[in-house]
């Protein structure tokens, strides 16, 4: 009983983290980038933060459900009427949204305190979410490149632009934060890491 219970305060937990993501997502005060990309004050760290929490299981499925949350608001924006071919419109789907996006939930699986956790797991999220963007644009959108630039060197210099400031304001928010995981796992027993049955 104790072990469903747990499980339902977990996923009230990522229901509650992927909706104040998917909101911080929206608030967008950095959104100049006519073919896609913002930077956010932290859409991110709620993620992060649930797979520091709570495990890299549960961080990947509130990292997919988020991705399934941007893939919505992409095509709310008008992704659809972008005159792509199918299979592009179905690779950038794959790369820049449901790859990019659920590779978030991968932030914990460094060793180390919660703040060093958090802050190389915060880049190594980044520079994953970075890949897949730069891999969507290198091999699909090329023709979309400014005028002196290859595919290679549009899709490089272009997705850095808001990934590289979406990092370090990502690094510092939940490197700061981090420090409130002890403080949780203190006083919600759902939040500790399960104990190993010793034979």
């Amino acid at each position: 009983m104790n072990k469903k219970s747990d499980s339902l305060k977990k996923l009230a937990v990522c229901a509650m983290m992927v909706a104040l993501s998917f909101v911080l997502s929206l608030w967008s005060p950095f959104k100049f980038w006519p073919q896609g990309g913002s930077v956010t004050i932290g859409a991110m760290v709620p993620v992060i933060l649930v797979a520091l929490l709570l495990g890299t299981k549960w961080g990947l499925g509130c990292a997919f459900v988020n991705a399934l949350l941007q893939l919505m608001m992409g095509f709310m924006e008008g992704m659809g009427t972008w005159g792509l071919s199918p299979t592009v419109l179905v690779c950038s789907i794959l790369l820049d949204y449901i790859l990019a996006y659920t590779v978030i939930g991968l932030a914990g699986i460094f060793k180390g305190n919660d703040s060093i956790r958090a802050i190389f797991g915060t880049v190594f999220v980044c520079i994953l979410r970075y890949a897949f963007h730069f891999l969507s644009g290198w091999a699909f959108f090329g023709t979309w490149a400014e005028e002196g630039y290859s595919a290679l060197e549009w899709a490089l210099f272009y997705n850095m632009t808001y990934m590289l400031p979406e990092t370090v304001i990502t690094v510092v928010l939940a490197g700061g934060l981090a420090a409130l995981i002890p403080v949780l796992r203190k006083n919600f027993a759902f939040c500790r890491p399960a104990k190993k049955v010793e034979n």
